[in-house]
């Protein structure tokens, strides 16, 4: 799914116009970027965790000239899939509260005695 019909999936599911998740996805993104450019990490409780890393400078091998080159150091974007996340994928049962936050603990309200 790309993002154009992950806009268009959230619009008709919660009933709201395109437009309002198109910038809202647009600006979330941009936030992103913004934050691992500047070499932070950015850390969705339960979801995961954006973040970048440096490559080391490396000896490589050019396939079409056969000889060799060297790969400059560079910097890479990763992610880290959080416990919630990769439990729903898996499959397993999440908490029966509807939300993705109720699911976090730590989060969870507290029952009254």
């Amino acid at each position: 799914m790309n993002k154009e019909k992950f806009i268009q999936y959230l619009s008709k599911k919660n009933r709201r116009p395109q437009s309002h998740y198109r910038e809202a996805i647009t600006e979330i993104l941009a936030g992103i970027q913004d934050q691992l450019k500047e070499g932070k990490r950015l850390q969705f409780i339960g979801f995961g965790t954006f973040y970048t890393r440096i490559k080391q400078a490396s000896k490589g091998f050019n396939i079409k000239t056969r000889q060799k080159a060297d790969i400059p150091e560079m910097r890479l974007a990763g992610f880290k899939v959080g416990n919630v996340l990769k439990r729903s994928v898996k499959g397993k049962k999440l908490s029966e509260k509807k939300g993705f936050l109720s699911n976090i603990p730590g989060l969870r309200k507290k029952k009254k005695a």
